[in-house]
């Protein structure tokens, strides 16, 4: 595959990963009447793991060497990561309003933006900024409903901060993904940064539970097997190819694409949208193409496809 396919390939799998995070939150709402958020994370992860441990004896032999190798790095990245910005996470949305949250959590793209240019680097494109601002903007203008009031009276509290450290947990596993893991696979790096995280985000629980870890019922633990295959396992292996192809900063910027689509699936749903909510929506998605540099590998594979094609207008062989 030449490398604009490649390019464009990572982009689809980093799409669907926002796409299955956004369903998170409708299946968490649902997940949530029944089971408290910390039990709820510690069996999505717990599930997840064990379906990356049955991937990975699938698909590849475990590279034991390349992970003793890493286990340093990839020890911190699921404590931060996965561990850090779930617990930060859920406890967050506790005390501060889902608009707050939304709002805070358009913050990470920049937070990885500028975290990667620190740690590796990585040159800040005035292409990156523009989409970056566009990008929050459009999140403002959909959690807010387009309302400059319901902007200015906005609150602050514990768990605004608490969902601001989530943001930086990601920030970090994600420009660690790059920087830190040497020579181990997207798929065992993902593996054992879950199993790893799967572990204390239970251990955690089980503390929390008087040293006992209930098992949910049916149709709690069916959501949470939806979440752990495709809101996890398979979100996090699209969301590491991501950064390990395109880079920490370009990857992050689709995260602002979360939001956009659990309105979509609540639309879905039967929930009303109004006007400015669907010009918020455009915008995010005008400041992803621009921060990720969509349009221009777009660009890149019109101008080869063109060259590969007769003056008629045709393909070859056709």
């Amino acid at each position: 595959m030449d490398p604009v396919s490649s390019t464009r390939s990572v982009y689809v799998m980093l799409i669907f990963s926002t796409l299955f995070w956004g369903s998170n939150f409708n299946l968490g709402k649902y997940v949530l009447d029944a089971v408290d958020p910390l039990a709820a994370a510690a069996w999505r992860f717990l599930l997840a793991a064990g379906l990356m441990v049955l991937v990975v004896l699938f698909k590849e032999r475990p590279d034991w060497q390349g992970i003793r190798r890493n286990l340093p790095a990839l020890f911190i990245m699921a404590l931060v990561g996965i561990f850090g910005f779930n617990v930060a996470f859920f406890y967050g949305l506790h005390t501060t309003s889902s608009i707050n949250g939304a709002l805070i959590m358009t913050l990470n793209p920049t937070l990885t933006v500028v975290l990667a240019a620190i740690v590796m680097k990585e040159a800040v494109t005035g292409r990156q900024l523009l989409g970056l601002v566009l990008s929050m903007a459009g999140i403002v203008v959909v959690v807010t409903s387009g309302s400059w009031q319901r902007l200015i009276q906005l609150h602050f509290a514990m768990g605004d901060l608490l969902l601001l450290v989530g943001n930086l947990c990601w920030a970090v596993y994600s420009v660690m993904g790059k920087r830190a893991v040497k020579k181990l696979s997207t798929l065992q790096t993902t593996a054992v940064t879950m199993l790893i995280g799967a572990a204390a985000i239970a251990g955690l629980a089980i503390a929390a539970h008087a040293g006992t870890l209930t098992l949910p019922p049916v149709s709690s633990l069916s959501a949470l097997g939806i979440m752990a295959l495709f809101g996890t396992v398979l979100a996090y292996l699209f969301w590491n190819k991501g950064i390990s192809t395109i880079g920490p900063a370009r990857t992050s910027v689709f995260f602002d694409l979360v939001p956009i689509f659990t309105m979509l699936i609540a639309i879905g749903l039967g929930q009303e949208v109004i006007l400015a909510q669907w010009l918020g929506a455009a915008l995010v998605m005008v400041g992803v193409l621009f921060s990720s540099g969509a349009l221009e590998t777009w660009s890149k594979s019109r101008i080869v496809e063109s060259v590969h094609q007769p003056l008629g207008g045709r393909p070859h062989g056709g």
